[in-house]
């Protein structure tokens, strides 16, 4: 019989190089699968870390601060996860920042075990880009992939991707063992050809798309080098099709707070935002935002059980 355990955490925030520093886990989600069958038998753990939940963090897991103000410290409840896991091979994606943040919890108990000592982990993101490689590995991208639905999910949070990522893993390595094997979809690394003299038709896209995609390129562009500075002068970021988006590229000072370089970013963002986009492009993108937001929350309301 081969157990394992696909896992997920959802914490109070990461330091800037990724790194717990002095954040904490909030939540824990488990999913069973033994040989190659999600069992049916979860764990979700919700634990008070003694501490703020970052803002950032908030808006990713909509876990606030007053929903753990009554939920027990993880020493207190860290034997239920410790004995899921133990002798399992343990799937997590991207493993580094799930076992950084339960290898500290272990340290912070007093607890000379690490997580690679209890349980066999295998980072799921690794095996993504062996199997897909040329495609983005994140798990909303390898549902598309795989054709694993998300749309009916009651679960939320830690749990909720622990669930996903179950799937996705048993998909990209061949299905679950009670799959009609004669119905299967194999997934190849061959690339499509279009037939010779064949034409795509250009659809037309909507001043909506268009705004947003163009921000989205904006947020790209803020990043990506395309001329380093000569000394004394500062680099310059852009894309690589069109000197539209060129601009200086901005580094985190050694001394600045990450609010403070989120600001000049935000800053230089919008800067450039009026620079390509008409007054009406601006409104058009400002009345998606809204929308977009307002999706969200209502999301929030509806799987957190939130009232307004």
């Amino acid at each position: 019989m081969k157990r394992q355990v696909a896992l997920d955490t959802e914490t109070t925030g990461k330091s800037d190089d990724g790194t717990p520093g002095e954040h904490r886990i909030i939540e824990v989600g488990c999913v069973e699968i033994i040989d190659r069958k999600i069992t049916g038998r979860n764990l979700q753990l919700y634990v008070n870390p003694g501490r703020h939940v970052d803002d950032e963090a908030f808006k990713v897991h909509g876990i606030s601060d007053e929903f753990l103000a009554d939920k027990p410290k993880f020493e207190d409840v860290a034997h239920e996860l410790i004995d899921f896991i133990r002798g399992s091979e343990l799937l997590i994606h991207n493993a580094k920042f799930d076992v950084g943040f339960m290898d500290k919890e272990w340290m912070l108990m007093g607890l000379n075990e690490k997580t690679s000592e209890m349980a066999n982990v295998i980072d799921t993101v690794s095996l993504a880009m062996k199997l897909c490689p040329g495609h983005q590995v994140n798990l909303d991208n390898l549902c598309n992939i795989y054709e694993v639905d998300r749309s009916s999910r009651t679960l939320h949070g830690a749990l909720l991707d622990a669930q996903i990522l179950a799937e996705v893993y048993l998909a990209m390595t061949g299905g679950q063992a009670s799959l009609n094997f004669s119905e299967e979809k194999v997934i190849t690394n061959e690339k499509w050809i279009r037939p010779e003299g064949v034409k795509l038709p250009v659809m037309p896209l909507s001043e909506e798309c268009h705004t947003v995609h163009m921000e989205k390129m904006l947020s790209l562009a803020q990043t990506h080098m395309i001329r380093k500075g000569e000394e004394g002068q500062p680099s310059i970021a852009g894309s690589d099709w069109s000197d539209d988006f060129d601009m200086e590229l901005l580094v985190k000072g050694e001394d600045e707070k990450k609010s403070d370089f989120k600001k000049r970013l935000s800053d230089q963002k919008k800067q450039m935002i009026e620079k390509i986009l008409t007054p009406h492009q601006r409104e058009v993108l400002q009345e998606f935002k809204n929308k977009d937001n307002a999706a969200q929350e209502a999301w929030l309301d509806r799987v957190l059980g939130r009232k307004k």
